[in-house]
């Protein structure tokens, strides 16, 4: 095989998106994946943004993104000059992997991989419920997980479900937005606007929209979308992904999540906003937003529940691996049904030739394969002292542990909301015991 011919820049493309999607749970949005064609294309900053019609400052910053995802993805740092070798070294290692599995016959299994490299393991009823409900007019459909849980993957299916059905469909992923687009109001629903523009190829720019229109940022937003993407035969289904991005700005998060919230109301009442379907994922919940105006207590709520025994037995059998319910059963002792480390789990023994107790053994260390999972959740404890302490005092417990004054019940929460923690009706324990394995003595070091 002549990896050389074969490796060009859309199939590149397509491994980069599926690496990032599988080992990240992120996705390049279609901004990024025009700087990774250019860049192939050994096009400077300055040509690419001429060629795309952006400032050069912004595709700088949206490169500095994109490489950052692929370097996290890859496990080593890579930028724009050097991306190349570290991504054909691995794209070749996958494809000689995959060669090494059993050849999918029904196109029914077929449909169920989320990408080349990963399978998707349905959690009935969690996908037709979701199906359902997206077909419904001026549905608000919002899917509520911990990260790296798969509500990316859940969300792509919907869409493209939706697009079965005929739809529009357009992803909207609020980690695009930089640091400039939340300044104010303003520039964040210009920013939200010119992407989802961008995606329809609309000849109308939102700047020429926004400097003819009246009112306030929110009336053009509105009046955009009642000009130009809701008239159609087709009903629009719009996915906002990493929706937690835009908590840290109160004022922007209470106004924008505020429209959604009306969006979703107006269209019991305006035929124009049924046509309009939200999708919108989330980890935790904003509770700065009054609570009549807040998209959260609306909708419809879809939370995913972990891997039972059964579907983790059936994703092990499709990495090839001749399991029984006796090794599903050691490996859900210590991550339970998590759908990320699961995968990863079998993932790294059918192709590293590596076995269970290897895995295990070394599951919580610094140089295990969920390192990179857990040194994120450390990140998420270091940045909230308050929230450190209280899960120190959960997996240092060897039972669970009630609310009281030394575990406040909104700190339980927020654990929960993190995936760190299971919450029972009055107490809190860890949610997998490698969490418990690697926290104990960690937290007790300031990490």
């Amino acid at each position: 095989m002549n990896s050389e011919s074969e490796f060009i820049c859309e199939e590149a493309l397509k491994f980069v998106n599926q690496i990032i999607s599988i080992k990240i749970d992120k996705n390049l949005s279609n901004l990024e994946e025009e700087v990774f064609r250019g860049s192939w294309e050994d096009r400077d900053y300055k040509e690419i943004a001429e060629m795309l019609g952006y400032s050069t400052g912004r595709i700088t910053e949206v490169g500095s993104q994109l490489w950052s995802k692929v370097s996290e993805a890859l496990g080593e740092p890579v930028s724009k000059k050097t991306f190349r070798q570290p991504l054909r070294k691995e794209w070749e290692k996958q494809h000689q992997n995959r060669t090494t599995l059993p050849l999918i016959e029904s196109q029914s299994a077929l449909e169920s991989m989320v990408q080349d490299f990963a399978f998707y393991v349905e959690r009935p009823p969690i996908e037709e419920r979701c199906y359902s409900e997206i077909l419904k007019p001026g549905c608000l459909l919002r899917i509520k997980a911990p990260w790296q849980t798969g509500k990316t993957e859940l969300m792509s299916r919907i869409m493209h479900y939706a697009e079965q059905k005929g739809y529009q469909t357009v992803v909207l992923n609020l980690r695009d937005a930089t640091k400039e687009d939340f300044s104010n109001l303003d520039k964040f629903l210009q920013w939200f606007c010119t992407i989802i523009a961008d995606r329809f190829e609309l000849t109308v720019s939102v700047e020429e929209h926004w400097g003819k229109s009246i009112g306030n940022s929110k009336i053009k937003c509105r009046s955009y979308f009642e000009k130009y993407l809701l008239p159609s035969d087709s009903p629009l289904a719009l996915a906002l992904d990493e929706v937690d991005r835009i908590f840290p700005y109160r004022e922007i998060a209470s106004e924008f999540l505020g429209m959604l919230r009306t969006w979703h109301e107006d269209a019991k009442t305006r035929q124009l906003w049924r046509q309009l379907r939200q999708v919108v994922l989330h980890s935790e919940i904003y509770t700065e937003v009054d609570i009549n105006q807040s998209p959260f207590n609306a909708g419809y709520e879809m939370t995913l529940t972990d891997f039972n025994e059964n579907q983790v037995l059936s994703l092990a059998q499709r990495y090839g691996l001749n399991w029984d319910t006796a090794k599903v059963t050691q490996l859900m002792a210590v991550v339970g049904g998590h759908p990320y480390l699961v995968s990863e789990a079998l993932r790294h023994i059918a192709q590293q030739d590596a076995t269970l107790s290897e895995v295990l053994q070394t599951s919580h260390t610094a140089w295990g394969i969920y390192s990179r999972h857990l040194e994120q959740h450390g990140r998420n404890l270091q940045s909230n002292s308050e929230l450190a302490s209280a899960f120190q005092k959960i997996v240092q417990a060897n039972s669970g542990v009630e609310f009281n004054a030394e575990l406040n019940q909104s700190m339980a929460v927020k654990l929960n909301d993190l995936g760190l923690v299971k919450l029972s009706s009055n107490s809190a324990m860890p949610r997998y015991e490698l969490y418990r394995q690697y926290f104990r003595d960690r937290l007790l070091n300031n990490l």
